[in-house]
């Protein structure tokens, strides 16, 4: 029997994590034009188009007005923070909200949104982002809306689940058994894992139910914005650690583990990274032609640099 098997690669096509409803304004009561916070996964662009409402309505509206509304001495302020050229501070965030006249969700939601865009590291910016969920009002179209997002989260936080869904594919019967599936995971998963994972992937619509049988579908995922790439973070991290148990568990004969240390200008990564992409695609082509898949495999990329660059002699 052949199955459309599609590799986890394949997979690793991304939807689009924030599904807001249509971006509304109100007015505050000053009659300023104010768009909807929550609409919004980046301040910049909240401010920005806070800006160019208000400078369509009042033609006199400037950066200077609004820094000097937001109380801001430097007339370049609100420019340079909208500009992506400054940060803001705790106190900058008080400032704004006040001048902008949030309301007390409104002002919790922008100033962890601040947080969020400015976080340094993966940890900070996922602590953030899970705030921003808490946050966000539950109407409910948005709560359908929320549910979406974590669901779509939830996919690629958990390594597992992209192989529960080519396991599926490889073997339908056996997505029957809970437990039968979650031992053919490895690392094995707990029976309970493999259930909520099989619930997860119908509700995303990423397999369906025929007669008994699961199936995957067809169904596209599409890439998307900067609080996808958290998701991406966490399945690359989750992916380097199966890799790392494999070095250390597996017999030569089922892993091939490799590594280079190269010396290279920013035009040779360019061309590696070409040849990468290709080889990707000639990857998934061989996959996509085995009529006689019967494992999943983990695949994994990886090319980053382990020096700063210095400086040649003229």
């Amino acid at each position: 029997m052949r199955h459309n098997y599609r590799s986890p690669a394949e997979d690793l096509i991304l939807f689009r994590l924030l599904t807001f409803l249509p971006i509304s304004c109100k007015l505050s009561t000053g009659g300023w034009t104010m768009p909807n916070i929550f609409n919004y996964h980046d301040y910049r662009k909240f401010l920005g188009d806070y800006y160019s409402e208000n400078k369509t309505s009042r033609s006199t509206f400037s950066y200077q007005n609004f820094s000097r509304k937001a109380g801001f001495s430097s007339k370049s302020f609100m420019f340079n923070v909208i500009k992506g050229i400054k940060n803001l501070s705790r106190a900058s965030v008080v400032k704004i909200c006040e001048a902008l006249e949030l309301s007390k969700t409104e002002a919790s939601y922008f100033e962890n949104l601040v947080y969020f865009n400015q976080a340094l590291n993966f940890t900070e910016r996922n602590f953030y982002y899970e705030k921003l969920n808490a946050i966000h009002p539950v109407t409910a179209e948005a709560g359908n809306a929320r549910r979406l997002r974590k669901d779509q989260y939830e996919f690629y936080s958990k390594w597992y689940h992209v192989v529960v869904r080519s396991l599926i594919d490889l073997y339908p019967d056996e997505a029957k058994n809970y437990s039968q599936l979650a031992k053919m995971v490895y690392p094995a998963i707990k029976p309970k894992q493999a259930q909520k994972s099989i619930e997860l992937l119908l509700r995303l619509g990423l397999i369906e139910k025929k007669n008994g049988v699961y199936k995957i579908n067809s169904k596209i995922l599409s890439t998307g914005n900067e609080v996808e790439s958290l998701a991406i973070q966490h399945f690359h991290l989750a992916c380097m650690e199966l890799a790392s148990k494999a070095l250390r568990e597996l017999p030569r004969d089922k892993r091939n583990i490799s590594g280079l240390t190269l010396g290279i200008s920013p035009k040779a990564y360019g061309e590696i990274c070409e040849i990468i992409l290709s080889t990707q695609q000639k990857i998934l082509e061989i996959a996509e032609k085995d009529t006689d898949s019967d494992s999943v495999y983990q695949f994994n990329f990886q090319l980053f640099p382990v020096s700063h660059t210095g400086r040649r002699n003229q």
